[in-house]
C-alpha cells in the first residue's frame, strides 16, 4: 500500500509526464487529415482515375473529332500542323480570332507532343484541366478562410475535391472551363488579401498580370475586374495612392493582353478585343427561326450554306453579316428578344432543356430541379453572408448577379456558369455549415398520442 508521498510523487510524475507530451504534441505539425496539400492529391488523384478507368479520354470520333474541344480543337490542330491561329470550323477558313488564345495554344502543345486528336493528347489535357480543378482547391480553401474561418475552409476544399460534379467537367469536357474556374477564383483569393494587407505597387502589378491571364483565357470573367478593383478602392486607405495602384494594375494587364491584340489587327486590319465571335452567338440565339434555346444549323459547322458563306466572306466579314442580322432583329422583334434573354436567365439557373435520357427514362425534371436547388441554396447562402456582414459579400453578389448578364444574352450552357461553381459550392457548403446547431423537434401528432398523454 503507497504511502502519502508515494502518492505526491507519482501524481507529480505524471502531472510531468502529460506537460511533456502536451509540448510535443503542441510541436508536432496540422494532422496529415487537415494538410490542403492532402485534399489537392485526393481530388488530382480521384479525376485521373476517373479519366482513366472511365476512358473519359476516348472522344468520339464523329465529324472528323469535332467534340474534341469543338472550335478551340480546329484552331489548335490547325497551329499544330503549322497552319498558324485558324479555321476555328471544318474547313479551312483563314486566320481567325475565334476564340481567345491561351487554351488552344496549350491544346495544340499537347497534339504537337502526342498527336492531333489522339486519345493520348485527350488524356493529357484533361489531365491538365484536372490539375487546374484540383489547383482550385487551394483558392477556395483560401477565400473561405479568408471570408469564413478555417475549419469551414477545410470543409469547402473537401466538398470540391469530392463532389462529383465538380469532377465532371474536367474530366468531361476539352475546354478552357476548369483553367476559368481556378483563374477566376485565384483573382478572388488575391482581391480579398489585398484588401486585408494595404498593397504595394508590386501587388497591383501581380493582380494585373493575373487579369491579363483571365483576359486571354477567358474575357467573360474580365466583368468582374472592374468590381473586385472598385471593392479595393473602397476599402483601402489612402485612396490616391491605391488609384495609382490600380492604373499600375492596367497597365500591366495591358502589356500581357496587348501582343495579342497587336496581333489582331496586323491579321485583321482593324481592332478586335480578344475574339470575335460574339454576332455569330448572339444571332444563333436571337433570331427568327429561335425555338427555345440555340439555332445549331445556322453554326458553319452545321449548315453549308453558313459554311459556303464564311468562306466567301472570310471570318471578320461573316461577323459583321451576323452583327447586322441580330441589331435588325432585336429592332423589329424587341419583345421577342426581351422574352428570350429571360428565358436564357432562367436555363442559366436551373439548366438547359436537354433531355438527359437514362434507360429509356427522360430525366429533364430531375435535371431542372437538381440546378435549381443548388442554385438556390447558393443564393440562400449568400444572403446568410450578407446577413452576418462577412468579407467579401459585395464579390460573392457580383459573382451571382453580374457575371452571368454576358450568357442571358448568347447562349446559358452549364459550362458556362462553371467559372463560379466553387464560389456556389463555397456559398452552400456555409449554408450547411451554420444550420448545424438548428434542432428540429418534431411533436407527436395528437391523433397517436395515448389517452394518457392527451389529458
Amino acid at each position: 500500500m503507497q504511502n502519502a508521498g508515494e502518492r505526491n510523487f507519482q501524481a507529480v510524475a505524471e502531472s510531468s509526464s502529460r506537460s511533456r507530451r502536451g509540448a510535443a504534441e503542441n510541436s508536432f505539425p496540422p494532422s496529415w487529415r487537415h494538410s490542403l496539400w492532402l485534399i489537392v492529391l485526393v481530388a488530382l488523384l480521384l479525376r485521373l482515375a476517373v479519366i482513366t478507368v472511365g476512358h473519359t479520354y476516348r472522344i468520339t470520333p464523329r465529324r472528323d473529332h469535332f467534340q474534341f474541344a469543338w472550335e478551340m480543337g480546329r484552331i489548335a490542330r490547325s497551329i499544330a500542323t503549322g497552319q498558324g491561329f485558324a479555321s476555328p470550323t471544318d474547313l479551312p477558313t483563314g486566320p481567325s480570332a475565334w476564340a481567345p488564345p491561351v487554351y488552344p495554344y496549350i491544346l495544340a502543345g499537347v497534339f504537337k507532343l502526342f498527336g492531333v486528336y489522339s486519345n493520348a493528347s485527350a488524356w493529357i489535357i484533361l489531365a491538365l484541366n484536372s490539375i487546374f480543378a484540383a489547383l482550385t482547391c487551394m483558392t477556395l480553401y483560401g477565400i473561405a478562410q479568408e471570408i469564413y474561418g478555417i475549419e469551414l475552409a477545410r470543409a469547402a476544399a473537401w466538398t470540391w475535391a469530392l463532389f462529383p460534379y465538380a469532377i465532371y467537367w474536367p474530366v468531361r469536357v476539352v475546354w478552357e472551363t476548369s483553367l476559368s474556374a481556378f483563374l477566376l477564383s485565384a483573382a478572388l483569393l488575391l482581391t480579398l488579401r489585398l484588401r486585408r494587407a494595404t498593397p504595394h505597387f508590386r501587388d497591383w502589378i501581380i493582380f494585373g498580370l493575373l487579369w491579363g491571364v483571365i483576359t486571354l483565357t477567358n474575357p467573360a470573367l474580365l466583368i468582374m475586374f472592374p468590381l473586385c478593383a472598385g471593392w479595393l478602392l473602397y476599402w483601402l486607405p489612402n485612396r490616391s495612392r491605391q488609384l495609382a495602384g490600380v492604373l499600375l494594375c492596367l497597365l500591366a494587364a495591358a502589356l500581357v493582353v496587348s501582343p495579342w491584340l497587336e496581333r489582331n489587327y496586323a491579321v485583321f486590319g482593324r481592332f478586335i478585343f480578344v475574339r470575335d465571335n460574339l454576332p455569330l452567338e448572339m444571332h444563333m440565339a436571337n433570331n427568327e427561326r429561335f425555338t427555345g434555346l440555340w439555332t445549331r444549323n445556322e453554326h458553319p459547322g452545321n449548315d453549308p450554306e453558313a459554311m459556303r458563306r464564311f468562306q466567301q466572306l472570310g471570318e471578320l466579314g461573316f461577323m459583321d453579316e451576323k452583327q447586322q442580322e441580330v441589331r435588325q432583329f432585336v429592332r423589329e422583334h424587341p419583345g421577342k428578344f426581351i422574352w428570350f434573354s429571360l428565358e436564357r436567365a432562367t436555363y442559366f439557373w436551373i439548366g438547359t432543356p436537354q433531355a438527359p435520357i437514362i434507360d429509356g427514362y427522360d430525366l429533364i425534371v430531375a435535371r431542372h430541379v437538381i440546378f435549381f436547388l443548388a442554385s438556390a441554396l447558393a443564393f440562400a447562402g449568400l444572403w446568410l453572408t450578407i446577413r452576418n456582414r462577412k468579407c467579401g459579400s459585395f464579390l460573392f453578389a457580383c459573382l451571382l448577379f453580374v457575371y452571368p448578364l454576358p450568357y442571358y444574352l448568347v447562349n446559358p450552357f452549364p459550362r458556362y456558369k462553371h467559372p463560379i461553381e466553387p464560389e456556389m459550392l463555397l456559398l452552400i457548403v456555409y449554408l450547411f455549415w451554420e444550420a448545424r446547431p438548428i434542432e428540429i423537434r418534431w411533436r407527436k401528432a395528437a391523433s397517436f398520442q395515448s389517452p394518457e398523454n392527451r389529458q
